[in-house]
């Protein structure tokens, strides 16, 4: 039986590491995605054999017996914030961030998100008529104070962005305007702090904190810099993706034939009875 179990501990890990490979290579042309990969813990270790007599001898911090294992488990996934390629776009809606940083959007109900994909669109509200800048799926992308970029009467193919995230154009009359600041944040160990909310957007985790272009003092390296007419791709390694699709193709194929083969024992020793 714990043969069976091992291997069968073996074929869950190996599909949750499948399904992340195969995640990576579905969004490998996806603004702004991380990369997510697996990792594994041993399950608890039985020891066999132990006598008595061994137990609370001087100077030994492990028990004496046969430590067999019963297998291992992957435990949640986690996203690597490596930066990923940029590419030119001219396209003045769309941005970047060099560094660590992230922009900042709105989730409703007073939750703040966070993303590296910067291919953003000039959203129209239904109800009041104004635009708004927002990621393709309408979720509004937030300023310095945490408030929604207004972009009405702006002509947006006018768009700049300066390094620092300020935003400013001319109105759709030809005026020079400043539209705002954008909301830039700095997430210590993302791969830990952030979980995924889809559309390559991050909420954080309890516990963790954030530190924004807001806070006084903060220094304005932190968050990196903007750059417009750009945007960071996948970063995604086509290359290692494969290397370990292979390489767990294997692994799930070595606990599917230990499966078979503790059937066959099991089936043995129920002929032998």
């Amino acid at each position: 039986m714990s043969l069976l179990s091992i291997a069968g501990s073996g074929l869950q890990s190996q599909t949750q590491q499948l399904n992340a490979i195969s995640n990576n290579l579905a969004n490998v042309n996806t603004v702004g995605y991380a990369s997510v990969g697996a990792s594994f813990q041993d399950n608890l270790t039985q020891v066999y054999g132990q006598s008595p007599l061994t137990q609370g001898l001087p100077n030994r911090l492990t028990p004496a017996g046969l430590w067999l294992g019963t297998g291992a488990h992957a435990v949640l996934n986690r996203a690597t914030f490596a930066p990923g390629s940029y590419q030119q776009t001219k396209n003045p809606l769309n941005m970047a961030i060099v560094g660590d940083g992230f922009f900042t959007v709105g989730l409703g109900q007073g939750q703040v998100g966070y993303t590296r994909a910067g291919n953003f669109i000039a959203s129209q509200d239904a109800q009041t008529g104004k635009s708004y800048l927002a990621l393709p799926d309408g979720t509004r992308v937030l300023s310095q104070s945490g408030q929604p970029i207004d972009l009405t009467g702006v002509n947006v193919s006018t768009l700049t962005v300066a390094p620092n995230g300020v935003l400013t154009g001319t109105t759709t009359a030809g005026t020079p305007v400043q539209v705002g600041k954008l909301g830039l944040a700095y997430v210590a160990h993302p791969g830990s702090a952030l979980y995924s909310v889809g559309h390559s957007v991050y909420g954080l985790n309890p516990g963790y904190g954030v530190t924004t272009n807001g806070t006084a003092g903060t220094p304005a390296t932190l968050f990196g810099q903007v750059r417009g007419g750009m945007l960071e791709g996948s970063n995604v390694n086509m290359n290692q993706q494969m290397s370990q699709l292979v390489q767990t193709q294997q692994a799930y194929e070595l606990s599917s034939t230990a499966i078979s083969i503790a059937d066959k024992m099991m089936g043995l020793e129920n002929q032998l009875r």
